[in-house]
């Protein structure tokens, strides 16, 4: 409850007033008291110099005493107090309450002897005789200067208590009643003044949980409007910031997520604060935050780098294959002012591969262009020796040559034909295709090399086989290159199974044979551009036609593939989408 500022003002205010009216209270009552005690003081002066003329005449006769005690009870009850007359010596003559015969002598009291001694007497104290506080005030009984008597009168100061009573009972009233309407008062006050705080309390809360942008209305012109507007300055650069924070974050997020690059941030221990998807992808990392680089990343090289660029505060790089990902990988690494270093890693493995396939790629034309053009070299030069004359041998050179320009003719425009159709500058004029009927015609077309080889060939098309939009021409060429290779590693008396079949949304073509087969180390390969088996494609042929098929296939939006068993036979098989690919 202290912690509210509405109590902390409320509180103190109530305590004020509580305090200075308990003072008011204390002062009211002993003023009471004193304005009382002095009022009845001068009353029973007035009174005790009445009744001391009033007993001079006793005093005077001779039958004074007995007077005196009638005129002391006549008095008392006339003015309701009670009336002692005294002897100069002490002696009691008269008492309207008592008989002054059993009462004590009265010299040694303190209010006669100052009478006596200055003409006037008082004394407050409790009356044994009447058990309870009395105020007695005596006067002197003279006559020609000399004093004969005293004369005193007294009251019981119950009258005075109650007064004070009552004035005090009025004040503790007053002072509750003042203190309920203060507090409401405070309360309501503290309220109102702390009214705009709660709001911007509120306000507060709700920016903190998310809601931006809160605004507050406040029309008082004090300071706590004054900290209403600059708390709406606040609430609105602040939305401005945070949206703009978040923008940022977002497009960093999206650019990281995206990124083909790993991007790793580590702070400086070297333990992981942050990894987009693909260095979590490339290193197999799960939940990498807070763990240290080398044991998510698990590469000494890459640990070696982040190690010398914290010491030299440098950017540093390496280029190693990694262990982990198994790819050829460059790591750079650029430190960030106290706080880390940020990681970029760069997967070198295609463009590596891509090098290696360009040598390779060149090397294989260099060998295909360098047999022939070596034949037809050496007919030539052996033409020139002479053998122009021979007419047999000269035609049969000739021929040879005309076989090896063929040869190169079909190099050539089977590595232009690859050319476009890796480019995509290969148009396919799509139209709708049965392939049952394509391959009646394949298998019609080279029927001749099956009889030559005796080889038993098998059709098993679907019936109802839909069609699929498709470049005729470049699937016959697929279908041709796939037939006749099976024929060509086939030995005689063996079987080929060429069967169609429908499969979801795509159409099958599937070509078996009984065949040698394809080794195991070469499966992988045979739809690479040159790639020739030693056992399952040896022979002529430009080792392209695997690698033209599967592209016609794949931009067709298909899928070709190959299930081989060394020694069983092979199994070639494409599908084609029977939608048109987007």
């Amino acid at each position: 409850m202290f912690r509210s500022i509405q109590w902390r003002i409320t509180i103190p205010f109530v305590l004020l007033v509580l305090v200075s009216m308990g003072i008011l209270g204390v002062y009211l009552a002993s003023s009471t008291r004193s304005s009382q005690l002095d009022s009845l003081r001068s009353q029973l002066e007035y009174e005790a110099r009445i009744t001391a003329e009033a007993s001079l005449p006793g005093f005077l006769s001779q039958d004074g005493p007995e007077n005196l005690n009638i005129l002391a009870k006549k008095l008392g009850e006339e003015i309701d107090a009670r009336v002692t007359i005294i002897a100069r010596d002490g002696t009691v003559l008269g008492d309207s309450e008592e008989d002054p015969a059993t009462m004590e002598n009265h010299a040694i009291r303190p209010e006669i002897r100052d009478a006596l001694s200055t003409g006037r007497g008082e004394s407050t104290r409790y009356s044994i005789t009447l058990g309870q506080r009395m105020m007695y005030v005596a006067v002197p009984v003279s006559y020609a200067g000399e004093i004969l008597g005293v004369a005193r009168i007294s009251l019981p100061l119950t009258a005075v208590e109650s007064v004070v009573q009552r004035v005090t009972a009025s004040i503790i009233i007053a002072t509750a009643v003042a203190t309920v309407l203060v507090i409401l008062a405070a309360w309501l006050i503290a309220r109102i003044t702390t009214r705009p705080i709660r709001k911007l309390t509120a306000a507060s809360r709700r920016i903190t949980s998310g809601e931006l942008g809160q605004k507050i209305t406040i029309e008082a012109r004090d300071e706590v409007g004054e900290l209403a507007h600059a708390f709406n300055e606040m609430s609105a650069r602040l939305k401005e910031m945070v949206e703009t924070i978040s923008e940022d974050r977002a497009r960093l997020a999206t650019i990281l997520d995206n990124m083909a690059d790993g991007v790793i941030m580590t702070d400086t221990e070297g333990n992981i604060s942050l990894a987009n998807q693909a260095a979590a992808k490339l290193f197999n990392i799960k939940e990498p935050e807070n763990k240290p680089l080398i044991e998510a990343v698990r590469d000494h090289e890459v640990d070696e780098v982040l190690k010398l660029c914290l010491k030299t505060a440098e950017m540093q790089s390496v280029q190693y294959e990694s262990g982990t990902s198994k790819r050829y990988l460059r790591a750079i690494a650029v430190p960030i002012a106290h706080s880390g270093v940020l990681l970029l890693f760069q997967d070198l493995t295609s463009l590596r591969n891509l090098q290696t396939t360009r040598r390779e790629l060149i090397g294989n034309i260099s060998h295909e262009f360098r047999t022939p053009l070596a034949g037809i070299k050496a007919m030539v030069e052996t033409l020139h020796d002479g053998a122009v004359d021979d007419k047999k041998a000269a035609g049969d050179f000739l021929n040879r040559i005309d076989s090896e320009v063929d040869r190169l003719t079909q190099l050539v425009a089977e590595l232009t034909e690859l050319s476009r159709i890796e480019t995509g500058k290969a148009e396919l004029k799509l139209e709708s295709l049965n392939l049952n009927n394509l391959v009646e015609e394949v298998t019609a077309q080279l029927s001749p090399q099956v009889e030559r080889k005796k080889l038993i060939v098998v059709k098993e098309l679907a019936a109802d086989l839909p069609s699929a939009p498709a470049d005729e021409a470049r699937v016959r060429q697929v279908m041709l290159n796939l037939l006749h290779n099976a024929i060509k590693f086939t030995d005689a008396g063996g079987k080929i199974t060429v069967s169609t079949r429908g499969e979801g949304d795509s159409v099958t073509v599937d070509i078996a044979d009984t065949g040698r087969g394809i080794a195991s180390d070469d499966l992988p390969h045979v739809f690479e551009r040159f790639y020739k088996g030693d056992k399952a494609r040896t022979g002529e042929g430009t080792g392209m036609g695997l690698a033209i098929a599967k592209h016609i296939i794949e931009a067709h939006g298909g899928d070709i593939r190959v299930e081989s068993e060394e020694g069983r036979g092979s199994t070639f098989s494409f599908s084609l989408p029977r939608q048109a690919a987007s």
